[in-house]
């Protein structure tokens, strides 16, 4: 039996445009002011993760992130990623298509590792043997937090850090609160990181109830 992995690839926007010929442009995107100029970012965040699933026959490809937005009510940020995919035809790599999942649920950092875990075990019935997460640099350390908080094993975790943001110095200092939200709360669910979920969430989605547990079922 092959080994299963998992790479998981984190939304950050919905992108309106997949076929479109430059997805560097912000009209490509629904983007946050403080987003401008990050799409192109963003693809490669999303050709990492198909190139890194193509490595291995056993490796599955998980697009995480929820309808996020309530002025496009019909996209997930995860479905969307896929979408621009298809569009660039996996990078080649066609055989990934086959083994690509979307998360619709999680609205944070925290969500997309969980709730991805939680998606692939419904999906083939077992949980990966291997996690990777794919996505911004600076990232690294909290998406670690999450792995603790979460139980899952360090040697069954990899981040993959592609690329950061123009300006890092801003960058580095909203992470730093969030990672110290994070390590006061690491499940993020009171104060500041439960109203940013619920402000991420504007049509009330919710996912099965089995995914929100505090339990560690893959321990």
């Amino acid at each position: 039996m092959t080994t299963k992995e998992l790479a998981i690839v984190p939304g950050h926007a919905i992108c309106l445009a997949p076929h479109a010929p430059d997805l560097t442009a912000d009209a490509a995107w629904a983007l946050q002011p403080y987003q401008r100029g990050e799409g192109g970012c963003y693809l490669a965040h999303i050709e990492a993760g198909v190139r890194l699933a193509a490595e291995s026959a056993g490796r599955w490809l998980m697009f995480s992130g929820g309808r996020t937005q309530v002025a496009h009510p019909a996209l997930s940020e995860a479905e969307s990623y896929r979408q621009v995919a298809q569009a660039r035809a996996w990078w080649h790599c066609p055989e990934v298509a086959e083994r690509a999942l979307t998360e619709t649920f999680a609205r944070d950092s925290y969500e997309n590792l969980s709730f991805s875990l939680h998606r692939f075990h419904d999906a083939l019935g077992e949980w990966p043997a291997r996690v990777y997460v794919v996505g911004w640099r600076f990232k690294e350390r909290r998406f670690q937090l999450h792995a603790d908080a979460l139980g899952w094993p360090p040697s069954r975790f990899r981040y993959v850090g592609v690329n950061n943001p123009s300006d890092l110095a801003a960058a580095w200092g909203g992470e730093a609160q969030t990672l110290q939200a994070f390590l006061d709360d690491p499940r993020g669910l009171s104060g500041g990181l439960a109203a940013k979920r619920a402000a991420r969430n504007p049509f009330g989605d919710a996912p099965p109830a089995r995914w929100q547990t505090s339990d560690q079922p893959w321990r």
